[in-house]
């Protein structure tokens, strides 16, 4: 399912503490007798609370009114949580990037193009150029080819989140949100599918499971 990040009064979307897509409670906070700038969203699912801070209101017959809040707790709301199987080391540039993104997408596209390099180590490459190992990791059919086109928006983002280029100010936003997405896929198409499908494979009987390994050294070894 499409990640929906969350947002002010919003009846649903992905909570930031659980990652499930679930309806959403809405609570003003009160001070004594008074109400506060703080909301409570309630998640249906995890029945666990974020707090947000109102940052604009409209003006009506009936008072003020929130229009606008900001997420403050969790702080890596604004993004998908991370796959499982990404490694630590990757998951910690990940989350980095997801605090930060709300307030610079520039520093968490920067982030997140680190991360990648990590993330091609781990599947085998050298990750001292991701352009390479993208296109490597594509060849050897492990990620598809469609990832390599929109690997090469993340390596452009990220070189221009560093050095100045030509992409628009306006543009990190976007682009910055889709490279959490690319992270995550990466990570489930390279490391989770795998590791499902060898899981799997275990649970066949020995002698089918021998029998289909000896034909697969045959086939490999009439292709030389």
């Amino acid at each position: 399912m499409k990640f929906i990040a969350p947002e002010f009064k919003k009846n649903g979307f992905h909570c930031p503490l659980c990652g499930t897509y679930s309806h959403m409670t809405w609570n003003q906070l009160k001070n004594t007798n008074s109400y506060t700038k703080y909301y409570e969203s309630l998640c249906s699912c995890c029945d666990e609370n974020s707090l947000w801070r109102v940052t604009e209101y409209d003006e009506s017959s009936y008072g003020r009114i929130a229009k606008n809040a900001e997420i403050l707790f969790p702080d890596n709301g604004m993004a998908a949580l991370p796959e499982n199987d990404m490694p630590e080391d990757v998951k910690i540039d990940y989350v980095e990037a997801a605090r930060i993104f709300s307030k610079s997408p520039r520093g968490a596209a920067a982030l997140l193009r680190l991360g990648l390099q990590k993330l091609c180590k781990h599947l085998g490459e050298d990750g001292s150029n991701i352009n390479n190992d993208i296109r490597s990791l594509a060849a050897k059919n492990i990620l598809p080819p469609m990832v390599v086109k929109v690997a090469d928006t993340v390596r452009i983002t990220g070189n221009n989140a560093v050095h100045p280029g030509t992409m628009k100010e306006e543009d990190f936003d976007f682009v910055a949100s889709k490279m959490f997405d690319l992270l995550n896929f990466i990570v489930k198409k390279g490391i989770s599918e795998p590791k499902e499908l060898d899981a799997l494979y275990q649970l066949t009987p020995e002698g089918p499971r021998k029998s289909a390994e000896d034909k697969d050294a045959k086939s490999k070894v009439s292709n030389l």
